[in-house]
């Protein structure tokens, strides 16, 4: 007997015993992931809408129905291996009213950069679970078994790939939730099966300025839209306000009504958030409201922008975390005896320098009384040489000067690998994604401002600073007068000090 049919008896069977049952769909119910577990929604989301290092819980209790909740379990960990690609490991377990479906996900995802601002990115998450009939509450007889579950729970392979284009803030998705199901138990056939679920998105990624609750705070609305085999197409909306402290969505299902939800982050590390939704049709009346909960641990500290497609916020897009000075700090005895040495040299470095210059010049001018032409020419090279030594034992002596920070001042120094030039640089911002850094530097430039960047290539990090400085004193002037007032963000400043 053909497998779909058994199916319908299945189904008519469970009709004759609860005769108010509204059939519910198979595919996982994931419409309202926006903030955490999202990579379930489409595969390519594990790259910036999932917080990379984190393991996340999302459950959803269907109608509350007593003895029989069509439940979904997802339990899932992300781990972003660089700028471009993350992965994902997690475990589900789904009732869809028919069927109980135990097993694991994996999930990977890759961002290509395929034009200036404009993002392809591919992704796919790879199921294996056990399924069983999740209610036989409806068989009378226990000498009646459904002919395709004798051999009891079928193992099954499921593959959902996925894409998204994006150009800026704004971003088109699809996934094929079962494009590929394979079922190792002994007898199936495997003839292939016609009946996918395709789901397509379309979304657009605001930022919003402001402090505190504010913080790194963006609105994304989304519009969706899902065939299911045998039922109506499923369509629907929904919109989120994040920031670092609080989220905040509401969203609207053709099937499962309205939903609105509220979530908070606590300590930088913990969230957890609450979700309700409503049945509003005629086909839903009676039916309790839909639960879900979520709670997430970063292992990591998120980046906000890359909740913004094109901005790192993400993103918010950050500011790279660097280590507070303490308060005050009393030098040892030897620590100021060694201080002392170094400026006593550099005293004596100065010393010199300023005598060689003198005889240079002394014998430059006995030079021109008693040479010719071209001997006065050949010491002037030869001034010109000793000048430029001394030059670079001034520029020594700067890159030796010691910075005393400031109560509660942000500074960070380092010797870099990199041909960077040495000096004090005003840093507003740092990014370790192209599309981020590329629309940040535009937003500055839009502002009248000029900004200039160096790549740190131990941490993969882009720089992003207003100018560089030959002193302390300097950079700290600019620093405080916000750039002669022409950026009001936080400013940082980074030595970068010679070998």
């Amino acid at each position: 007997m053909p497998k779909p049919f058994l199916i319908f008896l299945l189904f008519l069977c469970i009709t004759i015993g609860k005769a108010q049952e509204v059939s519910l769909p198979t595919d996982f119910r994931q419409h309202n992931l926006n903030q955490f577990n999202s990579s379930l929604f489409n595969p390519v989301f594990t790259l910036d809408r999932n917080n990379p290092q984190s393991l996340s819980i999302w459950s959803r209790w269907q109608w509350q129905q007593p003895d029989a909740d069509p439940t979904t379990l997802f339990a899932n960990y992300t781990h972003k291996l660089n700028t471009k690609s993350s992965f994902g490991i997690g475990f589900l377990q789904q009732n869809t009213g028919v069927f109980l479906q135990t097993g694991g996900v994996l999930n990977y995802a890759y961002d290509f950069e395929i034009a200036p601002d404009v993002f392809l990115a591919l992704g796919i998450n790879l199921f294996g679970y056990s399924e069983e009939l999740a209610d036989d509450r409806f068989q009378q007889s226990p000498n009646i078994n459904l002919p395709f579950r004798d051999g009891g729970p079928e193992f099954i392979l499921q593959a959902a790939p996925g894409i998204r284009l994006a150009y800026k803030n704004f971003s088109l998705g699809f996934t094929a939730e079962n494009a590929l199901v394979y079922n190792l138990s002994p007898g199936d056939n495997n003839d292939g099966d016609a009946e996918k679920i395709f789901l397509g998105s379309a979304s657009y990624s605001l930022p919003v300025n402001g402090t505190g609750i504010l913080e790194n705070a963006h609105v994304r609305p989304m519009l969706y839209f899902k065939t299911i085999p045998e039922m109506d197409a499923q369509y629907g909306i929904n919109t989120l306000f994040a920031s670092d402290k609080i989220w905040i969505q509401g969203g609207y299902h053709n099937f499962y009504g309205f939903s609105g939800g509220i979530g908070g982050t606590f300590f930088k590390r913990f969230s957890v958030g609450a979700l309700v939704e409503i049945g509003n049709s005629t086909e839903l009346e009676g039916k309790d409201p839909t639960f879900e909960i979520v709670t997430s641990y970063q292992f990591a500290k998120p980046d906000p922008r890359r909740k913004i497609v094109g901005f790192e916020i993400e993103e918010n897009e950050m500011q790279e975390e660097v280590t507070e000075v303490p308060k005050e700090k009393k030098l040892s005895r030897k620590e100021r005896k060694a201080l002392a040495l170094i400026a006593e040299k550099e005293k004596q470095d100065s010393l010199i320098a300023v005598q060689q210059r003198d005889s240079v010049s002394l014998a430059l001018r006995r030079a021109e009384e008693e040479e010719s032409k071209r001997l006065a020419a050949e010491l002037q090279r030869k001034k010109d040489s000793v000048a430029a030594v001394a030059l670079k034992d001034e520029a020594e002596a700067r890159k030796k000067q010691l910075v005393e920070p400031q109560k509660g001042e942000r500074f960070e120094e380092a010797v870099l690998t990199e041909d960077i030039r040495p000096g004090f640089y005003l840093i507003v911002n740092v990014f370790g994604t192209q599309r981020y850094y590329n629309s940040f530097m535009e937003s500055l430039r839009k502002k009248g401002i000029e900004p200039k960047s160096f790549y740190r290539t131990q941490r993969k990090l882009n720089y992003v600073y207003l100018q560089r400085y030959d002193s302390m004193a300097e950079a700290r002037k600019a620093r405080d007068s916000k750039f002669n007032g022409k950026y009001s963000e936080t400013i940082w400043i980074f030595r970068v000090r010679g070998e």
